[in-house]
């Protein structure tokens, strides 16, 4: 298959980023989460697809976070207690695609079986060791696409660089395609997904000395300063 990043495409990139080599930083490593941590992490992967606020709410809003605590998740009778339950905290903050039947919101529903994934493997912390101790991110990647409901290319990647347990992956999720549009690399995020992940690393990540998950978190979270560079 062709490559779809040209030199001096991946030139461009590089000169946008390199500025921000020292200024963005991942997160701690998934042995310094705590079990409250990792859950609204998992459940907020399956959140912030299509829209990324809400989910970002869910993982760091303090008054949030007590609304899905361990403790109160594993309070309901049954699954449908809790799935109505998360239905009417998702359309709350506003999480996109939750609808208005509690029965059809699959967002909730995937909640709540990844929710009782991570309890039958004897809670968060448990379950991110099992993923820990698969050799490469390979196989990690794949573990939780098994695992967990609603876990795509991306959202596998985003939970292991977040968490510390990848480093040459990316989550390329619309910003980091927006950037490539931006230098005129036109590409679909499924036919391609793992071809465009090593072209960015191989061409634009390792000449500047990164990994390839800082690379991802600096094009998401410097997305707006970048495009106004390139």
């Amino acid at each position: 298959m062709p490559a779809f990043l040209s030199d001096s495409q991946a030139t461009r990139l590089r000169k946008a980023v390199k500025r921000y080599k020292g200024k963005v930083k991942l997160r701690k490593p998934w042995t310094k989460w705590t079990d409250e941590e990792l859950l609204r992490k998992v459940l907020g992967q399956v959140v912030v697809i299509g829209r990324a606020a809400p989910g970002e709410r869910l993982q760091h809003d303090r008054k949030i976070a007590s609304k899905v605590s361990v403790r109160k998740l594993r309070g309901f009778r049954n699954g449908a207690a809790l799935q109505r339950y998360l239905h009417k905290l998702f359309a709350k903050l506003k999480v996109r695609y939750v609808g208005n039947n509690w029965k059809k919101d699959w967002k909730a529903e995937a909640s709540v079986r990844n929710f009782r994934t991570l309890m039958a493997a004897g809670g968060p912390s448990q379950f991110f060791r099992d993923v820990a101790s698969r050799k490469s991110e390979e196989e990690r990647i794949e573990a939780l696409q098994k695992a967990l409901k609603r876990y795509g290319n991306k959202g596998a990647r985003d939970t292991l660089i977040e968490l510390r347990l990848a480093e040459n992956c990316m989550a390329l999720d619309t910003r980091i395609f927006g950037v490539l549009k931006k230098v005129g690399v036109k590409v679909s995020p499924d036919d391609i997904y793992k071809q465009v992940e090593r072209e960015l690393r191989e061409k634009v990540a390792e000449p500047l000395g990164i990994q390839a998950a800082l690379l991802d978190r600096i094009l998401f979270r410097k997305y707006d300063e970048i495009l106004k560079q390139l």
